[in-house]
């Protein structure tokens, strides 16, 4: 990559981070293009040259957070598809819990269930069958990031791992009921467990 490529990358990654960072403390719809330059530390025509529209930018940050939530749980056998990658996804997601409040309650929450939905495709060739990997995958991440919308719109009263133990056994039982299953048995116990265990502990 050229030193004018590079340039042009890292002002579009500046602007990006400007806009998920003036997202914890204004409403989208009230961020401006000034408001935006300023935080990045860019010239008015940069972003005009990057980027049509704050919409546009949305996307941008979007495969930003995707980038880095995959390098956070690239390390981890089976990714967002083991226990222990459904527990950092519902860490890694709380991170960013107002941002993400602030542009699902601006109609955009969309734009980041897909990216994560394409993520998750990537991650998941090999483990789920081929002829259900298009629609095993978007019943998947479907049921993850709605379940981690609901559990932001509640205020994230639950702890990740109370979330991952919930997700993930519901999720087991829901593919082998046809016939398939991609978690691992003794990860499954492990969120069984936990699940009955603070079950029991919130009934006392």
């Amino acid at each position: 990559m050229d030193k004018r490529s590079e340039a042009n990358r890292q002002t579009r990654v500046s602007i990006a981070r400007a806009l998920l960072h003036l997202l914890g403390s204004k409403e989208f719809s009230d961020i401006t293009v000034t408001d935006i330059v300023e935080e990045a530390h860019v010239a008015r025509a940069s972003y005009y040259r990057n980027f049509s529209s704050k919409e546009d930018i949305l996307v941008n940050a979007g495969r930003l957070i995707m980038d880095d939530f995959g390098k956070a749980i690239g390390e981890i056998e089976g990714g967002c598809l083991s226990y222990e990658g459904v527990v950092l996804t519902f860490r890694y997601f709380r991170e960013y819990r107002i941002e993400l409040l602030r542009l699902h309650e601006a109609g955009f929450t969309s734009i980041y269930e897909r990216l994560f939905q394409e993520y998750v495709a990537c991650a998941a060739k090999g483990r789920i069958p081929r002829g259900m990997l298009r629609y095993g995958v978007s019943f998947y991440t479907g049921a993850l990031f709605n379940v981690y919308v609901r559990w932001l719109e509640n205020g994230m009263k639950e702890s990740p791992e109370r979330m991952a133990s919930l997700f993930y056994t519901m999720m087991a039982a829901a593919f082998e009921s046809v016939g398939t299953s991609f978690m691992e048995s003794d990860k499954l116990d492990k969120a069984v467990g936990v699940h009955r265990c603070e079950t029991v502990a919130e009934e006392r």
